[in-house]
């Protein structure tokens, strides 16, 4: 239901009563429940689900995922009786009850108890709805009640250079020279790949960092080859099913979603490296009249090589430190070697030698060509642009704040943008649910910005000593957020109001929030709980990784699992988890 959270006239941001925005709130999520575990809970491999034990079941030695296999059968079922009590029950009635004013007064009782029923059946449906939300969201997990254990192994060779990518319902696991295509509830190897040495496949979220992530699955996957010649792309089908062709020498390509490449291409003369000159403070400077080539970016079908689009990046006034790259400490003019790119969750950033730009994937271009000044101009102000999990996109503005600060801009999924008085605040995870405002940092303050509708840019409310620096997951009307102090914050969404604080040292990030994304890897949710994997030694001394799970609805620490295993990927895919250990890849439930 629709519940409007009333302002708390102690809690920061909640003085105006007008400034209470609403959204739908839901107490649980299938399978993700933390109430006490009953006669009826225990799972059919004869284990205590309080227990943690993750006991295997007899029989053919695989180990049953954990999920809300009753809830859902539960779920299923009820809605299936009351649709069936509900016909049955209106029939019934009016067969057997006479015509007179009693029978009347009967009958409306019945015909009450029926919708009564209806109203239930929504209920239910509609928290089945909450939860297929849930797993299509980024970092959505079935159940983080229990502390997992491991259900399925795959060995690797080497799984430090392993990489998981997820596709529709499957988990391709990238390492050893070959895809694997993995059911993620079992481990079942479905299909193998063999794609040659060091393959670059995507498109992929963010790995080796935290941070936002909401690109779609893979479908289809595609990887190059960078260790054999000459250089080849497969295009990989979720059945296992490929296409591949050469590409031609030396091309610099990037996979990207719907089975397409992106292509970099400097045009002119190719610009062997050569030295330059450094001034007595070790600054590089670039010869005299230097000019540089232009970038041509294009987009084309990774198996046949048509293109979908292209757009030459004109040469501008190049620093010299986006020209420059170092061998054995000596500066050289490097113009192909100066070239880099980011492709994040549909947004393309694009830096080099005097060009720099922004696109998104069906060829939008985000930055102004006309303009050197603009973001990412001069290839130094890269991650400018982020998707919204909602839809949409983020910018920085065309102008900065009344104080000289920079902004950024709001495109909505559904048309206009709004101008934001600081910068974005992007969720890591989220529920799956649109709240219809966007969290912002506006100085030492942050505000709720509504994105819904004719409201869309009214400040919501503000807090104004809360000085966010990320949002790590926006959950059931809370907004887990970490401060300048390192502290992690539940905030109310509907008001602003902070519901619980978790201290630094919990997550051992006390005075380290501006380098979060180097220690705390990631954000899952299962609607009540949150999943932080977190470096379990930030200073670097010893090596380890940390599974914290955290209770949304007070900040408690629900459970822990220390791990020897250095960071290695972590990721969700329908809404079962997976990770790179020393050995290879494991499934946890």
């Amino acid at each position: 239901m629709t519940e409007r959270t009333q302002p708390d006239s102690a809690a920061p941001g909640s003085s105006d009563p007008e400034k209470v925005h609403t959204f739908d709130l839901i107490d649980e999520v299938p399978g993700a429940s933390g109430r006490t575990a009953g006669p009826d809970d225990v799972r059919p491999d004869g284990a205590d689900p309080g227990d943690g034990s993750g006991t295997a079941a007899d029989g053919d030695g695989a180990s049953a995922p954990r999920e809300p296999g009753r809830v859902t059968v539960a779920l299923a079922g009820a809605r299936t009786a009351v649709g069936r009590t509900a016909r049955r029950g209106g029939a019934a009635v009016r067969r057997r009850l006479p015509s007179t004013r009693r029978g009347k007064v009967l009958l409306a009782g019945g015909t009450a108890v029926v919708v009564v029923l209806a109203v239930v059946a929504g209920v239910l449906v509609d928290a089945q709805v909450r939860h297929r939300d849930l797993l299509a969201a980024p970092g959505g997990v079935r159940s983080l009640a229990e502390k997992p254990t491991e259900q399925w192994s795959v060995d690797l060779e080497n799984p430090i250079s392993a990489t998981l990518v997820e596709m529709p319902g499957l988990l391709a696991i990238v390492g050893d020279e070959q895809v694997r295509g993995v059911d993620p509830a079992t481990g079942e190897v479905r299909w193998t790949v063999h794609v040659g040495q060091y393959p670059d496949c995507g498109p992929t979220g963010r790995l080796g960092v935290g941070g936002p992530v909401s690109a779609e699955p893979a479908d289809p996957l595609v990887c190059v080859s960078s260790g054999e010649a000459p250089q080849e792309v497969t295009v990989i089908r979720p059945d296992g099913t490929t296409a591949s062709r050469e590409l031609d020498e030396g091309a610099v390509v990037a996979p990207a979603a719907d089975g397409t490449l992106i292509t970099f291409e400097l045009t002119g003369e190719e610009q062997e490296p050569r030295p330059v000159v450094v001034d007595k403070m070790g600054a590089a400077h670039l010869p005299k009249g230097f000019t540089g080539p232009d970038l041509v970016v294009r987009r084309e079908d990774a198996a046949t090589g048509a293109e979908r689009w292209s757009e030459t990046v004109a040469f501008g006034a190049p620093l010299p430190e986006s020209c420059v790259t170092y061998d054995d400490n000596a500066p050289n003019l490097d113009v192909a070697g100066a070239l880099g790119w980011t492709l994040l969750d549909g947004v393309l950033e694009v830096q080099g030698c005097g060009v720099s730009a922004a696109f998104l994937l069906d060829g939008t271009r985000l930055d102004d060509p006309e303009d050197p000044a603009d973001a990412p101009a001069g290839g130094l102000d890269t991650a400018s642009f982020a998707a919204l999990p909602d839809g949409g996109w983020v910018q920085p503005a065309a102008e900065p704040a009344a104080d000289g600060a920079a902004r950024d801009a709001v495109h909505l999924p559904g048309g206009g943008a709004v101008t934001l008085d600081g910068r974005a605040l992007v969720p890591w995870a989220t529920d799956g649910r649109d709240p219809g405002l966007l969290l912002a940092r506006v100085g030492s303050r942050t505000s709720a910005v509504s994105t819904d509708g004719k409201d869309a840019g009214e400040v919501l409310w503000t807090v104004p000593d809360l000085a966010v620096v990320a949002v790590l997951a926006r959950v059931s009307g809370t907004a887990v957020v970490m401060d300048e102090e390192g502290e992690v914050h539940g905030i109310d969404l509907g008001t602003g109001a902070e519901r619980w604080t978790v201290d630094p040292d919990v997550l051992s990030t006390h005075g380290m929030a501006w380098t979060v994304e180097s220690m705390i890897f990631g954000a899952y949710t299962d609607g009540d709980t949150v999943l932080f994997p977190a470096s379990a030694d930030p200073a670097g001394d010893s090596s380890g990784l940390r599974l914290l799970a955290i209770d949304v609805r007070d900040g408690s620490v629900r459970w822990e699992v220390d791990q020897d295993t250095p960071y290695t990927q972590v990721i969700s895919v329908d809404g079962y988890v997976a990770q790179i250990t020393q050995q290879g890849v494991v499934g946890l439930g």
